[in-house]
C-alpha cells in the first residue's frame, strides 16, 4: 500500500480545519438584519453574548460614499465601540469580557435614506483555536512539501556551442 503524500496529508489536514472553523463560526451568536434608515434615523439591535470573547458587526450599504455611524453598548449602556462607516461593506471587531445583552446602534449620516445590511454577533475565538491549529499544521505540511520538492529540483542545461 503506497503512503499519501505530505502535500496530500496537508491539504486533507487544511480543509478540514477550514470545514471545521467554517462551522464553528456559523453556530455562532449572530443576527443579521436588513431595513431602510431615513435621514438622520436611528436603528438598535440586541444581541444576548454568552461568553467573553470577540464581537464583529458587518456593514452593508446600497452606495460607496453612503455614511452611517455605528455605537456597540454593553449591557450598562456603556460604549464599547464606535465606528463611522463609509464604504459598501465593512467589517469591524470588539472585545467584550462580560456576558449580557449588547445593542448595536446604526445612524444614517446621508442626506437620503439609505438601504443597509447588518450582522451583528460572537466570533467564538475560544472555539476556532483548535480547528486553526488544524489548519496550519496542514499549511505547514504543505509549505514543507513544497520546498522538499524544490530543493531536489534540478534543471538540465544544454551544452552551448561556443562558436
Amino acid at each position: 500500500m503506497k503512503r499519501p503524500s505530505l502535500f496530500k496529508v496537508g491539504l486533507i489536514l487544511s480543509i478540514i480545519g477550514v470545514v471545521w472553523t467554517g462551522f464553528v463560526f456559523s453556530e455562532s451568536e449572530k443576527i443579521s438584519q436588513s431595513f431602510h434608515l431615513n435621514i438622520a434615523q436611528t436603528a438598535s439591535f440586541d444581541l444576548k453574548l454568552q461568553n467573553p470573547g470577540i464581537g464583529f458587526y458587518k456593514t452593508s450599504v446600497s452606495d460607496l460614499g453612503d455614511a452611517v455611524f455605528i455605537q456597540v453598548l454593553d449591557s450598562e449602556e456603556n460604549i464599547i465601540a464606535d465606528k463611522k462607516i463609509e464604504t459598501k461593506m465593512a467589517v469591524n471587531y470588539f472585545d467584550f469580557e462580560n456576558p449580557g445583552i449588547y445593542t448595536i446602534k446604526i445612524t444614517n449620516l446621508s442626506d437620503y435614506p439609505i438601504p443597509i445590511e447588518v450582522e451583528f454577533g460572537n466570533t467564538n475565538v475560544s472555539q476556532i483555536r483548535n480547528p486553526a491549529i488544524v489548519l496550519f499544521l496542514g499549511f505547514v505540511l504543505m509549505v514543507i512539501s513544497g520546498y522538499r520538492k524544490l530543493k531536489n529540483y534540478k534543471i538540465a542545461h544544454p551544452d552551448e556551442k561556443i562558436s
